[in-house]
């Protein structure tokens, strides 16, 4: 697991990476922005981190990935499950070692990111990232979501940003930090999403980006490069929260 945290009104932040002993690693990553002088920490140092800040160790697998992992690599196709085996092209990408092939097609998959950004009465922005990053990925692979900048960005002038997606694209354009600094040239919140999201389309890579943003007024905005997207929305004097339809950034 990934995380990270960062507050607008000072840019302070922490973040943590290849987690495997803990669940809640947002606020593994909150502790290492209140606590340390550091931004991130990884793997058993990051283990080693959360135990003296006393949280509680967990097993993050279930009986259902370690079956489909025995699986694999015992080569039992009939012990796999009925919707794991339709994707039989990640099990040849897997045993090929054909990275490129392997990436290629999870990068057609949804990701399971969850990006949230608060806004108090004062306008002081916070944007926290976690995720399980990429299934299937080749061991110490990390994504954007930890990275500041890329993932996550903030700062109380402009706005905040959070994405999702193929991390590999946002860490190499930093479309976190980017689209905030479209927005202190004067660009609007869409206007500068769309110039970030543009960017990632001249890559002409293979995945996809989606992302939540707002601006210092308040205004929110989602935005994805493959599809429809939406983002819901709440605020102090409503009871529940709304979807709020979001933008597809086409290629040009």
């Amino acid at each position: 697991l990934d995380a990270s945290i960062m507050e607008g009104a000072t840019l302070r932040t922490g973040a943590v990476a290849s987690v495997s002993k803990y669940v809640h690693v947002i606020s593994i990553a909150r502790k290492v922005m209140e606590e340390t002088p550091h931004v991130l920490l990884v793997g058993d140092g990051a283990h080693r981190f959360a135990r003296a800040m006393g949280f509680e160790e967990w097993d993050l697998t279930t009986e259902r990935t370690r079956m489909i992992a025995k699986a694999i690599a015992e080569d039992i196709a009939e012990d796999l499950p009925d919707d794991f085996r339709r994707k039989d092209y990640y099990i040849q990408a897997i045993k090929s070692n054909k990275l490129h092939e392997w990436y290629k097609r999870l990068s057609n998959e949804q990701y399971g990111t969850t990006n949230v950004i608060g806004m108090d009465s004062d306008g002081n922005i916070v944007v926290g990232v976690s995720t399980s990053g990429m299934s299937w990925k080749y061991p110490g692979r990390v994504g954007d979501s930890p990275i500041i900048g890329a993932g996550n960005y903030c700062d109380n002038r402009y706005g905040g940003v959070a994405c999702t997606g193929k991390g590999e694209l946002s860490i190499r354009l930093l479309t976190a930090r980017m689209t905030i600094k479209y927005m202190e040239e004067g660009m609007s919140l869409e206007e500068a999403i769309t110039k970030s999201f543009n960017e990632v389309h001249d890559l002409k890579e293979t995945g996809t980006m989606q992302c939540i943003a707002i601006d210092k007024d308040g205004n929110t905005i989602s935005a994805s490069s493959a599809r429809e997207s939406s983002h819901w929305y709440m605020d102090v004097d409503m009871d529940e929260p709304v979807e709020r339809p979001g933008i597809w950034v086409k290629a040009e």
